[in-house]
């Protein structure tokens, strides 16, 4: 908008602004005006209502009249957008939970513990991040598990997000290792 006369950015940043206020936000249902001031756009108030020096006792009245009524619909339109985005979050919520991963972990059964920090470090660009396996030793409420080595120590507790299910394909999730490359790259890693 403004690449073409870079010095008119004032004139269109007040219009982007403008747009802004008085454009429809799907979140709350309403325009932030329209929330802030209980009335749509259209026009300024001194257009409808005239100069202050010429206006009359009768049109001040309805003034405060429409004010008072203005007031009581932007409560109104307040807890409407809170009902809007309390609906919107619950479908957000609906539908984060139908296409969340089920995972059939259960007491006894072998994980994977993801550990992001193994991944984060340049000099080891092709681990996984990936530990493991543990022995499932108790579920807890809240998505937490208890894990336990293979050597029986128990390490502190996790989150279910962090492990996923050990099966014997995975068997280059070893502790330390690296995928095996099908092939000879071009580069070495040091």
């Amino acid at each position: 908008m403004c690449h073409q006369q870079p010095t008119t950015w004032g004139v269109s940043y007040l219009g982007v602004l403008w747009a802004y206020k008085t454009a429809y936000k799907a979140i709350t249902g309403h325009n932030p005006f329209q929330l802030l001031y209980g009335i749509e756009v259209v026009v300024p108030l001194q257009f409808i209502e005239g100069s202050p020096r010429v206006g009359t006792h009768k049109v001040q009245h309805w003034i405060k009249q429409a004010q008072y009524a203005r007031i009581h619909l932007v409560e109104e339109l307040r807890e409407r957008a809170q009902e809007h985005i309390s609906k919107n979050q619950l479908r957000r919520k609906a539908n984060h939970d139908r296409h969340i991963w089920e995972r059939p972990i259960k007491k006894q059964s072998l994980v994977l513990l993801y550990q992001p920090s193994l991944t984060n470090k340049k000099e080891k660009k092709l681990f996984t991040g990936w530990k493991g396996p543990y022995k499932v030793v108790r579920l807890l409420p809240r998505g937490a598990v208890q894990l336990a080595m293979l050597q029986e120590m128990l390490p502190p507790l996790f989150l279910i997000t962090l492990y996923m299910k050990f099966s014997q394909r995975q068997k280059h999730f070893k502790l330390g290792k690296h995928f095996p490359l099908t092939h000879s790259p071009r580069w070495r890693v040091k």
